[in-house]
């Protein structure tokens, strides 16, 4: 009912906010950015004891100036258990992640596009099931966008919380800094490839750093709407072994943005909002901005 809801509100509220803004997913012109946009993304993910992870996130983005945005990103998750962990379900929402993002192009060779990302999670979800810290979580994250080529990007990016409280994802358990690198290339008119790695620089458990590989794939759908499909696989750690998930909306327009819009990121959080940090929660994980 929670996912039911969430994802009827921003359908609903989506084409109204961005009436008066409509974009093509190309359009890069200060004069064109929406003030608002919006999008949902929801998938699974399994991990190596055969937990299964389900979660729809929703994300609000207001864009204060074309290069500064404050977004929220509400998430509802369902994580299943197997009978070997005792059976049963848990559901509910999240932490709420908050962000203030920003970047900026020159206009040179290559286009550098830094960015910059300060996040925080408001201690909405429920701390006993796991799904919330009972603190809020406070992070940084630093990224770099390269564009050597009209239809070939590169992106670098890495962040660190800046407490003992961390965000999750389909990776692991960690507040270490973590970092990823992406490469993406343009297929057709209207299609974008990503692939990635994602992960933690360090552990701090004996199972290693959480890492994992993605890809994605974006494609405009009409004005300002983009759909995304993405899918991941954990290569170390406690990372999550697979996962798939599928965006729809007006925020993921700006295919080859930074931070918290870069096609890899927003996959890897998709699926859970925020939790503390390792112990014995279901749903602790690496540390990253919201």
């Amino acid at each position: 009912m929670i996912c039911r809801t969430l994802v009827l509100v921003l359908a609903v509220a989506s084409p109204a906010w961005a009436q008066d803004t409509l974009i093509t997913s190309q359009a890069t012109s200060a004069e064109h950015v929406p003030r608002v946009t919006v999008g949902v993304t929801s998938g699974a993910m399994r991990f190596s004891d055969q937990r299964v992870q389900q979660g729809v996130t929703g994300v609000i983005r207001y864009h204060v100036v074309p290069a500064i945005s404050v977004a929220v990103s509400p998430t509802a998750v369902r994580v299943a258990f197997p009978a070997t962990l005792g059976g049963g379900s848990l559901s509910g929402l999240t932490d709420l992640p908050v962000e203030i993002s920003g970047d900026h192009a020159f206009d040179v060779p290559g286009t550098p596009t830094p960015g910059l990302s300060l996040g925080a999670s408001l201690p909405i979800g429920n701390q006993q099931a796991g799904f919330g810290t009972g603190a809020v979580g406070l992070n940084v994250g630093l990224g770099l966008g390269l564009s050597p080529a009209d239809a070939f990007s590169l992106h670098a990016g890495a962040g660190k919380s800046l407490n003992s409280y961390s965000l999750y994802s389909a990776l692991g358990a960690s507040s270490s800094a973590w970092g990823d690198l992406e490469a993406s290339y343009q297929l057709l008119s209207r299609v974008e490839a990503t692939i990635g790695i994602d992960g933690d620089l360090a552990a701090d458990d004996s199972l290693g750093p959480s890492r994992a590989l993605a890809f994605s794939l974006a494609t405009s759908v009409a004005g300002p709407y983009t759909m995304t499909l993405s899918a991941g696989h954990g290569i170390s750690g406690i990372a999550a072994r697979w996962s798939l998930a599928i965006g729809f909306g007006s925020d993921f327009a700006g295919i080859q943005a930074l931070g918290s819009s870069s096609p890899i990121q927003r996959f890897m959080r998709s699926l859970g909002g925020g939790s503390h940090k390792g112990g014995g929660s279901v749903n602790s994980g690496h540390g990253r901005g919201p």
